[in-house]
């Protein structure tokens, strides 16, 4: 019903805030190619022809556009520190830590271990990535490292006060499944009240936070 609206958005138009038409039009749908795709291809392909759709589905394999969008999201506001919420396949993990050799990534996930694939996946970064089984514990070393950019990744549900918490330190916050997991659709729209200032960005599957206080509080229904 909205497919129009999104599309007209997704290019710019109707947009009035400066800061937002930039962004969307330089980070949310960018079209020219970046030096990480060929790995987060690559990436992709390899899982993809090894599984069935229903095991991707079910190890919540993100899809090359989603991925090329969380490089160009890190890319962007460049974070000295990412938190990441549920390992997925590890293709996230990757996409984020291509965009700076000196960035770090606090990961959460309680099965971890039984994760085969993004433990593999992971392999290579792991020099630079701190594993937790505890989401409080991960979110205060994650947010107390300093004055530095952060980002954060939610791709499985978690309390809706540990968001909060996040963005009002200022952590531009990415929501992923809003459209596969009802609670993470509602964290979403309880992010969205919680925020006072800031711009959000999203296509109903996933969501940008941006929480920065010198923006007007404001909502994008976009197209990816």
């Amino acid at each position: 019903m909205n497919a129009w609206s999104r599309y007209h958005h997704s290019s710019g138009f109707g947009i009035h805030s400066p800061y937002a038409y930039q962004f969307v039009r330089n980070v949310w749908r960018q079209p020219l190619p970046y030096y990480a795709y060929e790995g987060i291809h690559q990436l992709c392909e390899t899982i993809k022809s090894g599984t069935s759709r229903r095991q991707r589905q079910a190890m919540d394999l993100i899809s090359e556009r989603e991925a090329r969008l969380l490089f160009r999201v890190a890319n962007f506001f460049n974070p000295g520190v990412m938190l990441q919420v549920g390992a997925a396949t590890g293709i996230e993990s990757v996409a984020m830590l291509a965009v700076s050799r000196q960035s770090r990534l606090y990961l959460y996930d309680a099965q971890l271990e039984q994760k085969a694939l993004a433990v593999r996946v992971l392999q290579s970064q792991l020099d630079r990535v701190e594993c937790y089984d505890d989401v409080e514990v991960a979110a205060s070393d994650f947010m107390g490292v300093g004055q530095v950019t952060m980002l954060a990744l939610v791709n499985i549900p978690i309390d809706v006060a540990l968001l909060g918490r996040l963005l009002d330190a200022q952590c531009v916050v990415v929501l992923r499944n809003l459209n596969r997991d009802a609670a993470m659709g509602h964290l979403y729209e309880a992010c969205c009240r919680h925020m006072s200032m800031g711009q959000t960005y999203t296509n109903n599957k996933i969501a940008i936070l941006n929480p920065n206080p010198k923006l007007q509080r404001e909502d994008f229904l976009l197209w990816l």
